[in-house]
């Protein structure tokens, strides 16, 4: 096995992240394989991809492999490179000392994959320079729109990571419902897992082996019934949380294709009541092809809120139904 030792400069980030830059390119299916067969070793044991590293720390790894040999990405070409800087000064929001935030639309992932064109990760690497290397401190789901967080070099990387891991940050999502909650306010506290074949993995609300997912909402507007614009607050970080929970208690997102709640009640194009400017529209949410799920604004502090506006179409579907976005929601869940 040959050895190296990680670098100052590579204290904190993740085990693929760091291998690529310090051995060279390598697709990540493949190097997952050479990380669980042992191939791939940090101080002599097996790690995930995801590990952070440490200064100090050594990286262990056979010599028989070849990383110009498995490298299989594709360099991002002069088209993508231009398509990528024009998007970013699009979505781009604010920039400090520490971050910059960004605008993501729906339909972008932020990581890439097999089938992913274009997603945030790309991005980054078109827009990071040597002085300052982006860094992906959270997520979001590539059909969710708005606020994204991406931290200068190591040190704001960590101190993100760890405020979002102790819920000192507060989160405060957009969505169309359809139809309305039971109650205007309420907090959903359901454990959920991920279960499914391989091609059609979805989460669901599981009290045996599920891990711990709570959710705030707040109902801001509603339309009779049938439809309401929410404020969600989750104060847990699970894979589609807010989408299983808003179809647990039958209030599913509008758009959302995968977690669709009970279909023959929502579906139905019934006038909607109670709303005289809109007595003949009908409103059936399948038309809808966006997710209407939004991330609008995050609180690092008492002092400190971004916040990122809805789309367009977000918009043209509040005017349609007759909803209103309040104008102060930055402190709704304090």
């Amino acid at each position: 096995m040959l050895n190296i030792e990680i670098p100052k400069k590579e204290h904190g980030t993740r085990l693929d992240r760091c291998i690529r830059r310090l051995l060279g390119q390598i697709n990540q299916s493949v190097l997952e394989k050479f990380l669980r067969s042992g191939m791939i070793l940090l101080d002599r044991k097996k790690a995930k991809s995801s590990t952070k590293v440490s200064y100090g720390q050594e990286l262990n790894y056979s010599e028989k492999i070849s990383f110009d040999e498995h490298f299989q990405v594709k360099k991002i070409n002069k088209l993508k490179e231009k398509y990528y800087k024009n998007l970013f000064k699009k979505i781009f929001i604010q920039e400090t000392s520490e971050y910059i935030a960004i605008n993501k639309p729906s339909g972008l992932a932020v990581q890439g994959g097999s089938k992913q064109k274009f997603h945030i990760d790309d991005m980054l690497k078109c827009v990071s320079t040597n002085n300052v290397l982006l860094k992906l401190v959270h997520r979001i789901d590539k059909d969710t729109s708005g606020l994204l967080l991406l931290a200068k070099e190591n040190k704001a990387a960590n101190k993100f990571t760890s405020l979002f891991k102790d819920r000192k940050i507060i989160k405060i999502y957009l969505a169309i419902v359809s139809p309305c909650p039971n109650d205007d306010i309420g907090t959903i506290d359901l454990p959920l897992s991920k279960s499914g074949k391989k091609n059609y993995q979805r989460m669901s609300v599981d009290q045996n082996i599920g891990k711990r997912a709570i959710t705030e909402y707040k109902v801001l507007d509603k339309v009779g019934s049938r439809v309401a614009l929410v404020a969600l607050y989750p104060k847990t970080g699970r894979t589609h949380q807010l989408r299983v929970h808003l179809e647990y208690i039958n209030s599913p997102i509008v758009g959302d294709n995968k977690y669709r709640g009970l279909s023959e009640v929502y579906m139905s194009a019934q006038n909607l009541p109670d709303h005289k400017k809109l007595s003949q529209i009908k409103w059936v949410p399948n038309n809808i092809k966006n997710l209407q799920l939004h991330a609008y604004s995050i609180r690092i502090s008492e002092s400190e809120t971004i916040t990122a506006e809805v789309s367009e179409d977000f918009k043209q579907n509040l005017k349609f139904l007759g909803l209103k976005l309040p104008n102060k929601l930055h402190d709704i869940f304090i």
